[in-house]
Protein backbone atom coordinates (compact mmCIF):
# COMPACT_ATOMS: atom_id res chain seq x y z
CA UNK A 1 0.00 0.00 0.00
CA UNK A 2 1.27 3.55 -0.72
CA UNK A 3 1.47 6.52 1.60
CA UNK A 4 0.49 9.84 0.70
CA UNK A 5 3.75 11.52 -0.18
CA UNK A 6 2.78 15.09 1.24
CA UNK A 7 1.03 13.70 5.26
CA UNK A 8 2.33 10.27 5.09
CA UNK A 9 -1.50 8.81 5.62
CA UNK A 10 -2.08 5.46 4.28
CA UNK A 11 -5.56 6.63 3.04
CA UNK A 12 -3.84 7.16 -0.50
CA UNK A 13 -6.77 7.20 -3.21
CA UNK A 14 -5.22 9.63 -5.86
CA UNK A 15 -2.36 8.38 -8.22
CA UNK A 16 -1.14 11.23 -10.59
CA UNK A 17 1.15 10.59 -13.08
CA UNK A 18 3.12 13.39 -14.33
CA UNK A 19 6.38 13.58 -16.45
CA UNK A 20 8.69 13.14 -13.34
CA UNK A 21 6.67 10.12 -12.19
CA UNK A 22 3.95 8.82 -10.00
CA UNK A 23 2.27 10.76 -7.09
CA UNK A 24 0.74 9.13 -4.56
CA UNK A 25 -1.65 11.78 -2.42
CA UNK A 26 -4.57 10.94 0.29
CA UNK A 27 -7.84 13.48 -0.91
CA UNK A 28 -6.95 15.63 1.67
CA UNK A 29 -4.06 16.62 0.14
CA UNK A 30 -4.80 16.16 -3.22
CA UNK A 31 -7.77 18.66 -2.58
CA UNK A 32 -5.23 21.22 -1.01
CA UNK A 33 -2.74 20.51 -4.25
CA UNK A 34 -5.89 21.62 -6.34
CA UNK A 35 -7.39 24.21 -4.32
CA UNK A 36 -3.83 25.84 -4.86
CA UNK A 37 -3.41 25.47 -8.40
CA UNK A 38 -7.23 26.56 -9.01
CA UNK A 39 -7.54 29.26 -6.35
CA UNK A 40 -10.28 27.77 -4.97
CA UNK A 41 -10.80 28.26 -0.89
CA UNK A 42 -11.68 25.22 0.63
CA UNK A 43 -14.19 25.73 3.08
CA UNK A 44 -14.73 23.29 6.65
CA UNK A 45 -17.17 20.98 5.81
CA UNK A 46 -18.74 18.29 7.94
CA UNK A 47 -16.41 14.54 7.63
CA UNK A 48 -19.92 12.84 8.48
CA UNK A 49 -23.71 12.84 9.24
CA UNK A 50 -26.64 10.54 10.35
CA UNK A 51 -30.20 10.23 9.12
CA UNK A 52 -32.92 8.46 10.02
CA UNK A 53 -34.07 5.88 6.46
CA UNK A 54 -37.98 5.10 5.84
CA UNK A 55 -37.58 2.41 8.87
CA UNK A 56 -36.37 5.12 11.50
CA UNK A 57 -32.61 3.55 11.09
CA UNK A 58 -29.90 5.98 11.79
CA UNK A 59 -27.76 5.81 8.48
CA UNK A 60 -24.44 7.49 9.09
CA UNK A 61 -22.62 8.96 5.60
CA UNK A 62 -19.13 9.86 5.48
CA UNK A 63 -18.73 13.01 3.09
CA UNK A 64 -16.10 13.47 0.97
CA UNK A 65 -14.99 16.46 -1.04
CA UNK A 66 -12.99 15.74 -4.53
CA UNK A 67 -11.83 19.18 -6.33
CA UNK A 68 -11.52 19.17 -9.92
CA UNK A 69 -10.90 21.70 -12.46
CA UNK A 70 -14.32 21.82 -13.54
CA UNK A 71 -15.51 21.72 -10.21
CA UNK A 72 -16.46 20.19 -6.82
CA UNK A 73 -17.49 16.98 -6.02
CA UNK A 74 -19.21 15.80 -2.86
CA UNK A 75 -20.21 12.27 -1.95
CA UNK A 76 -22.08 10.96 1.06
CA UNK A 77 -21.09 7.53 1.19
CA UNK A 78 -22.44 4.89 4.10
CA UNK A 79 -20.22 3.70 6.45
CA UNK A 80 -21.33 0.07 5.71
CA UNK A 81 -20.25 -2.37 2.96
CA UNK A 82 -22.66 -1.89 -0.48
CA UNK A 83 -24.95 0.41 1.34
CA UNK A 84 -26.11 3.89 0.15
CA UNK A 85 -24.22 6.43 -1.57
CA UNK A 86 -24.98 10.16 -3.00
CA UNK A 87 -23.61 12.51 -4.92
CA UNK A 88 -23.53 16.32 -5.71
CA UNK A 89 -21.75 18.53 -8.18
CA UNK A 90 -20.93 22.02 -8.36
CA UNK A 91 -18.91 24.75 -10.23
CA UNK A 92 -15.83 26.44 -8.36
CA UNK A 93 -17.08 28.59 -7.20
CA UNK A 94 -20.78 27.68 -5.60
CA UNK A 95 -20.86 27.81 -1.82
CA UNK A 96 -19.83 24.22 -0.59
CA UNK A 97 -21.70 24.54 2.32
CA UNK A 98 -25.21 25.17 -0.52
CA UNK A 99 -23.83 22.03 -2.45
CA UNK A 100 -23.55 20.31 1.23
CA UNK A 101 -26.70 21.07 2.31
CA UNK A 102 -28.42 19.81 -1.11
CA UNK A 103 -26.15 16.66 -0.24
CA UNK A 104 -27.62 16.29 2.34
CA UNK A 105 -31.09 16.75 1.40
CA UNK A 106 -30.81 13.97 -1.40
CA UNK A 107 -29.62 11.66 0.82
CA UNK A 108 -32.83 12.61 3.32
CA UNK A 109 -34.42 11.84 0.07
CA UNK A 110 -33.05 8.57 -1.35
CA UNK A 111 -32.73 6.67 2.37
CA UNK A 112 -36.99 8.16 3.32
CA UNK A 113 -38.90 6.17 0.98
CA UNK A 114 -38.82 1.98 0.80
CA UNK A 115 -38.38 0.41 -2.79
CA UNK A 116 -38.76 -2.99 -1.98
CA UNK A 117 -40.90 -5.18 0.20
CA UNK A 118 -39.78 -8.76 2.08
CA UNK A 119 -43.07 -10.56 2.07
CA UNK A 120 -43.99 -14.27 2.42
CA UNK A 121 -46.14 -16.56 -0.10
CA UNK A 122 -48.71 -18.92 1.89
CA UNK A 123 -46.37 -21.77 1.97
CA UNK A 124 -44.03 -19.92 4.00
CA UNK A 125 -41.49 -19.04 1.44
CA UNK A 126 -39.98 -15.26 1.35
CA UNK A 127 -39.90 -13.14 -1.49
CA UNK A 128 -39.23 -9.81 -2.28
CA UNK A 129 -41.20 -7.45 -4.25
CA UNK A 130 -40.71 -3.65 -5.71
CA UNK A 131 -42.83 -1.14 -4.26
CA UNK A 132 -45.23 0.91 -7.19
CA UNK A 133 -43.48 -0.89 -10.12
CA UNK A 134 -40.38 0.99 -9.89
CA UNK A 135 -37.05 1.26 -8.28
CA UNK A 136 -33.83 3.67 -7.97
CA UNK A 137 -30.19 1.69 -7.28
CA UNK A 138 -26.76 1.96 -7.93
CA UNK A 139 -24.75 -0.79 -9.96
CA UNK A 140 -22.29 -2.05 -8.03
CA UNK A 141 -19.39 -4.58 -9.10
CA UNK A 142 -19.27 -8.02 -7.65
CA UNK A 143 -16.46 -10.23 -7.13
CA UNK A 144 -18.57 -13.62 -6.66
CA UNK A 145 -20.55 -13.31 -9.79
CA UNK A 146 -19.54 -13.93 -13.52
CA UNK A 147 -19.96 -10.35 -15.17
CA UNK A 148 -22.85 -9.11 -13.50
CA UNK A 149 -23.35 -6.56 -11.11
CA UNK A 150 -24.92 -6.06 -7.77
CA UNK A 151 -28.01 -3.70 -7.34
CA UNK A 152 -27.77 -1.36 -4.22
CA UNK A 153 -31.97 -0.88 -3.52
CA UNK A 154 -32.83 0.62 0.27
CA UNK A 155 -29.20 0.42 1.02
CA UNK A 156 -29.10 -3.14 0.00
CA UNK A 157 -27.45 -4.95 -2.02
CA UNK A 158 -29.00 -7.82 -4.27
CA UNK A 159 -27.55 -10.15 -7.24
CA UNK A 160 -28.48 -9.91 -10.84
CA UNK A 161 -30.65 -12.59 -9.99
CA UNK A 162 -32.69 -11.40 -7.33
CA UNK A 163 -33.71 -8.48 -9.29
CA UNK A 164 -34.44 -10.30 -12.12
CA UNK A 165 -36.76 -12.79 -10.61
CA UNK A 166 -38.11 -9.40 -8.66
CA UNK A 167 -38.75 -8.52 -12.19
CA UNK A 168 -40.87 -11.23 -12.91
CA UNK A 169 -43.43 -10.31 -11.24
CA UNK A 170 -44.44 -8.12 -14.37
CA UNK A 171 -44.15 -10.75 -16.82
CA UNK A 172 -45.55 -9.17 -20.29
CA UNK A 173 -45.16 -5.68 -18.96
CA UNK A 174 -42.53 -3.14 -20.60
CA UNK A 175 -40.05 -1.81 -19.50
CA UNK A 176 -37.73 1.74 -19.04
CA UNK A 177 -34.16 1.26 -17.91
CA UNK A 178 -32.16 4.55 -17.70
CA UNK A 179 -28.80 5.06 -16.33
CA UNK A 180 -28.32 8.28 -14.73
CA UNK A 181 -25.21 9.84 -13.56
CA UNK A 182 -24.91 9.79 -9.36
CA UNK A 183 -24.30 13.48 -9.12
CA UNK A 184 -27.67 14.17 -11.53
CA UNK A 185 -31.56 13.47 -9.42
CA UNK A 186 -33.80 10.53 -10.52
CA UNK A 187 -36.75 12.10 -11.89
Amino acid sequence: MNKCERCGSNNTKVHLTMDEGTMHLCMDCYNQLLSEELEVDLEPLIESFSLKDYQGISRTFIVERRLDPLGIFLEAVENIDFGYKFAVYGDLNDNQFVLLNKLIEKVGKGIGKQQVERKVFPNGQPYNTIIDGQFTGLIEYDETADGTPLIIIDGKPYKWGEVGKMLMAYEGFQIKLKMVEVTDDVE
